[in-house]
């Protein structure tokens, strides 16, 4: 793993930590109420979207609103190499928090559920460029699960304080993003 991508990963959750639970919980509102104007989530069937833990950019808040909007939701269940599934949620209930400190169902009752095209990703990062590169926790989990699965569109959600001008691309293993939405703006890149 590169010192860049290191150093970039230490200078994004010194910015996000700074943020007080009441700026994240108010970003996190404007993100999904721009996320929900927009054409690929109104057009979306399903939702995958990570669980929101930490200083991340709230999701389950808004899983209520989803279902309400008919759309399912998906979330992530993770294995230790590296490897990802999604499988449905139906009710806030059904999360505990795991071994890694995540909150996801449990594997035993859950189905395992691929994207369509109309499907919509919700993706975590630490920081995503105007071009759409992202870096992530590195763990490799989204950039390998995209790296078998290609279809769906894959949205960007963090804070415009994490928005870099560019991400110099060491590998080409990492995903590239298709948008990217802020608490200032959504940007539809693909």
């Amino acid at each position: 793993m590169s010192m860049y991508k290191k150093t970039i990963r230490k200078d994004m959750l010194k910015i996000r930590n700074a943020f007080s639970e009441q700026e994240i919980t108010q970003k996190s509102a404007v993100m999904w109420e721009i996320l929900m104007q927009t054409d690929v989530y109104q057009k979306a069937d399903i939702i995958f979207t990570y669980v929101s833990a930490h200083k991340e950019a709230k999701t389950t808040p808004f899983f209520d609103k989803i279902w309400h909007d008919g759309k399912k939701i998906a979330v992530p269940i993770i294995e230790e190499n590296r490897n990802m599934d999604f499988v449905y949620l139906n009710d806030i209930a059904e999360l505990t928090e795991s071994k890694w400190g995540i909150a996801e169902p449990k594997r035993e009752n859950s189905t395992i559920i691929l994207p369509t095209e109309k499907s919509l990703f919700v993706v975590p990062a630490l920081a995503i460029d105007k071009k759409g590169n992202r870096i992530g926790y590195g763990r490799g989990y989204y950039d390998t699960y995209f790296s078998k699965v290609n279809c769906g569109f894959k949205m960007g959600f963090l804070f415009s304080a994490q928005q870099l001008e560019e991400i110099e691309i060491l590998q080409n293993t990492d995903a590239v993003l298709d948008g990217i939405v802020t608490e200032k703006a959504v940007t539809i890149l693909s």
